[in-house]
């Protein structure tokens, strides 16, 4: 498979991956909205004991993955030792180019 054609299809692939997650997701949220849609799905939905992604959504019981994040330690903040013994003066000379002039203080109409 060329690489182009690669790389077109697995972005078409994220894509249709995207829309079937968000479908099961809209899908879940209308069946916790509206139980006769569930008990359309599932027959045994009023009961106590059912347990299934709509009656955890209904019941609250979905838990998201955490986020913990560790800080690195960071660089010290100092220096032991100079990193140049000497000090270098850097010199340049700007100039406009030719075609341009100094700016103007006037406004441009």
């Amino acid at each position: 498979m060329p690489p182009s054609l690669s790389r077109k299809f697995f972005k078409e692939a994220r894509k249709g991956a995207a829309a079937l997650s968000l479908l099961t997701f809209l899908a879940v949220q209308a069946m916790a909205a509206f139980p006769a849609l569930h008990a359309l799905v599932h027959g045994d939905s009023t009961d106590p004991s059912h347990q299934c992604a709509v009656t955890l959504f209904l019941h609250g019981q979905v838990h998201a993955s955490s986020a913990a994040v560790e800080a690195a330690p960071g660089a010290p903040a100092f220096a032991a030792e100079p990193l140049l013994a000497t000090t270098v003066f850097v010199s340049t000379d700007v100039q406009l180019l030719p075609s341009r002039g100094p700016p103007s203080i006037l406004p441009v109409i």
